[in-house]
């Protein structure tokens, strides 16, 4: 059945179903998406008939592209509490799926971005296609990759602040190769697989990854890979202006082309989303996910008053002129950083920027 939180929902078999169904959005997640999903899994928590969950899409072209950033800019713009509530709810349903008790998969097919992205990380079995597309692309709008990549991608290393501050879309073999999602297989191949689950009459983690296995293929080799010793060399150092010199200082010809690409999407990017989500991969790599997650809820909490998002929300998406005013090095940016200092400093971090 569906509903008004735009989730489909069913039992089927030993299957609880929750399909995203937001398709005009491309499944952006709206706080009643959000708190649908939180009540859903409160509800079968406790319900002998469930014994999985599966979460997936009704979009032919995305699992989820995202938060709902627009009502983000509309509750701050209105003066309301809405888009602490937004962050608060989305952080609450991301760590029940985490615990639940019973086995969690996510299908993914289509687009995986921002709060996608984190949704499909919270759960237990991973599952692409050759259809995905992973990104987290906050920077570009003067926001952080948050929703845990300070976790996720901080484990990546290099390639992770690469991630993290440039917002390029990786592939479904990228992200096996970055052991991101579990299993590979082909896209005409779920409607068959979910199937099958349903028809199981004994629904746990082994039997559940022992059935996926008889449908996995090889998927096409990772460009991410062959191109992983030269994101190393660039996105390696500690500062920023480090790294931004590298690769405008590249010398290989072979490696000149993307040296320059990258250099020119780092440049989009305004200074201060660049700087925190740089440091937030640094420091990630030493906290344990629950403080990684409370450090994001906290920048949270200020960042639309104290960031460039509002700002580059209205010229993406509201006025469209794709000219955003970001902050830059000047007194007023020196104050921007004076009020995120005891954000850091709560979670023992020093140097901030």
């Amino acid at each position: 059945m569906s509903d008004e939180n735009n989730l489909a929902i069913s039992v089927q078999g030993g299957l609880g179903i929750i399909s995203l169904d937001r398709t005009t959005h491309l499944n952006a997640l709206s706080i009643s998406m959000i708190q649908g999903i939180q009540a859903q899994l409160e509800h079968w928590r406790h319900d002998p008939n469930v014994q999985a969950i599966l979460i997936n899409s009704n979009s032919p072209k995305a699992f989820c592209a995202g938060g709902d950033i627009r009502y983000l800019y509309d509750s701050y713009k209105a003066g309301n509490t809405g888009h602490h509530d937004y962050f608060a709810a989305e952080y609450v349903m991301l760590n029940t799926l985490r615990k639940f008790a019973k086995p969690v998969l996510v299908f993914l097919d289509g687009y995986v971005l921002g709060g996608g992205f984190g949704l499909a990380q919270a759960c237990h079995i991973k599952v692409t296609s050759e259809k995905s597309r992973f990104a987290m692309p906050e920077t570009a709008i003067g926001f952080f990759p948050d929703v845990g990549a300070t976790h996720f991608l901080s484990r990546l290393d290099e390639i992770g602040v690469y991630l993290a501050l440039t917002g390029e879309q990786i592939s479904s073999s990228d992200a096996l190769y970055l052991d991101l999602v579990d299993y590979h297989i082909p896209s005409d191949k779920f409607a068959e697989l979910q199937a099958a689950l349903i028809a199981e009459s004994a629904l746990n983690n082994p039997k559940i990854r022992k059935m996926i296995s008889d449908f996995i293929t090889d998927p096409a080799e990772s460009e991410l890979q062959k191109r992983a010793e030269h994101i190393d060399k660039h996105f390696a150092y500690q500062k920023l202006e480090d790294i931004e010199y590298s690769l405008a200082h590249e010398t290989n010809s072979k490696d000149q082309t993307w040296a320059d690409k990258t250099l020119a999407i780092l440049q989009q990017r305004p200074l201060l989303a660049k700087q925190t989500s740089l440091k937030l991969q640094q420091v990630g790599q030493n906290l344990s996910l629950e403080k990684c997650m409370q450090l994001e809820r906290d920048i949270q909490d200020i960042w639309l008053e104290q960031g460039d998002f509002i700002e580059g929300v209205r010229a993406l998406i509201i006025d469209k002129d794709k000219s955003p005013q970001w902050q830059t090095e000047n007194s007023q940016f020196e104050k921007t950083l004076e009020k995120l200092w005891p954000v850091w400093n709560k979670q023992h971090i020093e140097n901030i920027y």
